[in-house]
C-alpha cells in the first residue's frame, strides 16, 4: 500500500500513519464479497470513525440489496449495515 494518511494520535497516545487509500479498500472489499453475484460499487469516501480515519464503501448486487462497509487503517473490513 503506497499512499500514507496521517491520523493523529491513536489508541495509548502513539501516531497512527495508514498505508492504505480508497482504489486499495475498495479491492478489500470486493475481495471479502466475492461470493456475491454481480457486485459492484457504487460510492466510496472517507469518514471519521471513533477514533480513526475510515473508508466507507457502498456496494450493491443483482437484486438491487445495497450494502455498507467500513475498513478502518489497518485493513479491516467491517459490514456496516
Amino acid at each position: 500500500m503506497a499512499a500514507y494518511v496521517k491520523t493523529g494520535m491513536g489508541r495509548a497516545g502513539a501516531q497512527h500513519t495508514s498505508d492504505a487509500n480508497v482504489e486499495e479498500t475498495k479491492a478489500l472489499v470486493l475481495q471479502h464479497v466475492s461470493n456475491i453475484k454481480g457486485v459492484k460499487v457504487i460510492s466510496e469516501s472517507e469518514g471519521q470513525g471513533s477514533r480513526e480515519i475510515m473508508y466507507i464503501i457502498n456496494i450493491s448486487d443483482d437484486n438491487g440489496k445495497t450494502y455498507e462497509y467500513h475498513v478502518n487503517l489497518w485493513g479491516e473490513v467491517t459490514l456496516f449495515r
